[in-house]
């Protein structure tokens, strides 16, 4: 800003310099018509008289004064006109020139273009004024000509709202084009009363969180494997002790060969490996939280050639919420997946048990913010689902009326296209 507020009156200067001229042009323009006009008067005076024609000196000398006069008077208009111009255009423009407002600009829009947040300007009426490029990438948006209302850009219903009530909001989330956004809105200092609204991407965030959930969900598991394990061990121990051994090595080996078993069906059925990750952490998490998770994977390959964050986003939300509803019900507490795999698409299918959900909050369990916890900080799981479900021009569905073994239970069902191009 040095740069700036060092050339406060270049415009002014700028200004007068081109009054001036315009003044010397003018008087030029009227002091020659003045004697073209009165040589044609003389020349035929003259020629009426019969005497010789006056020279142009002649004419000129006897009116020198008058254009003199006629000349200070429009230079003293224009300098009053500068002075009023300069402080009209001074006071607009804050008193920098315009080489200053040229590069300021320059600078902006570069700063716009560059920037890795999304800024979005409206005005008092809720019309978009600005749109830089990370606010159309994250909000999935083209060409926004200033001037287009909110209702004209298709937000998410509530980003919508904030942006219609503006309303100060300060690090809410709420789901943009392709995750969650952390969205701030304050009003513009500015004379029509504006607001100025800002995007960050927050899915990142919540990825890691995600993966740190995992984490942590398989650090107790395998502390609670761990407690098993001593157990086993001790009974091994035990059946030796008193003369059994055959007995203890049956079920030694049992025990290996189911859990090698599990393994081996697993991550030969999926084809990715970070998805089988995923599915092995959520049976330890399962089994930790006394739940009992299947996996009912067919017999092809469980290969989906998408981003293998947005699987994991689906699969792993879906599993997370059905493990937590089933949790909370009575025994016996069964969660499942169901995949099956066609030529063009993956079905996936979780079904738990749990407490039954009413009309009202099945229609709203894909919504940001819904949640069965009373605990803050919860209801995104479901809404990153439907958003990459979306995303990817999947379908999404409910059956509340499922069973597992006779068992009421509630199915949420997805189907995921195997490729998009470009992935």
């Amino acid at each position: 800003m040095a740069y700036v507020m060092r050339r406060p009156s270049e415009l002014r200067r700028q200004v007068l310099w081109l009054q001036a001229w315009t003044v010397a042009l003018l008087i030029l323009v009227v002091c020659s018509t003045s004697i073209v006009l009165a040589k044609e008067q003389a020349d035929r005076a003259a020629a009426v008289a019969g005497v010789p024609a006056p020279g142009w000196w002649e004419l000129t000398r006897p009116e020198l004064r008058s254009l003199l006069g006629l000349a200070c008077l429009m230079l003293g208009i224009s300098i009053a006109g500068n002075a009023l111009v300069s402080w009209r255009v001074r006071r607009s423009t804050r008193g920098k020139g315009t080489q200053t407002l040229a590069w300021m600009l320059d600078f902006y829009e570069g700063v716009l273009h560059a920037a890795r947040e999304g800024l979005l300007l409206l005005d008092a009426s809720g019309q978009v004024q600005l749109v830089n490029d990370e606010a159309r990438r994250l909000l999935g948006l083209h060409d926004v000509p200033p001037g287009t209302g909110v209702a004209e850009l298709g937000l998410p219903a509530t980003l919508a709202n904030l942006l219609t009530e503006g309303r100060t909001a300060y690090d809410e989330l709420h789901l943009g084009a392709n995750g969650v956004l952390v969205v701030n809105q304050l009003p513009a200092q500015t004379a029509d009363g504006g607001r100025i609204v800002t995007l960050r991407d927050h899915t990142q965030l919540q990825r890691l969180l995600g993966e740190l959930d995992a984490v942590r969900s398989l650090a107790e598991s395998l502390q609670a494997q761990n407690h098993e394990a001593s157990n086993r061990l001790h009974t091994v121990v035990s059946l030796i002790e008193i003369g059994q051994p055959d007995k203890a090595r049956e079920f030694a080996v049992s025990e290996l060969q189911l859990a090698q078993a599990m393994t081996d069906r697993v991550v030969g059925t999926v084809g990715d490996p970070v998805l089988a990750s995923l599915l092995l952490a959520k049976l330890a998490q399962a089994q930790e939280r006394g739940v009992l998770l299947g996996l009912d994977l067919g017999s092809e390959p469980l290969d989906v050639r998408l981003p293998a964050q947005d699987v994991v986003t689906v699969v792993g939300n879906l599993l997370d919420n059905a493990i937590e509803a089933a949790r909370g019900g009575t025994a016996p507490r069964r969660v499942e997946l169901v995949a099956r795999t066609t030529r063009e698409y993956v079905d996936l299918a979780v079904t738990n048990t749990g407490a039954e959900l009413g009309a009202t909050d099945l229609a709203r369990m894909f919504d940001r913010g819904w949640s069965t916890k009373a605990e803050p900080g919860h209801g995104l799981g479901l809404a990153l689902v439907r958003s990459t479900v979306e995303r990817w021009q999947g379908q999404l569905m409910v059956d509340p009326d499922s069973e597992i073994d006779d068992l009421p239970a509630l199915t949420v069902r997805v189907r995921l296209p195997r490729a998009v191009s470009g992935v």
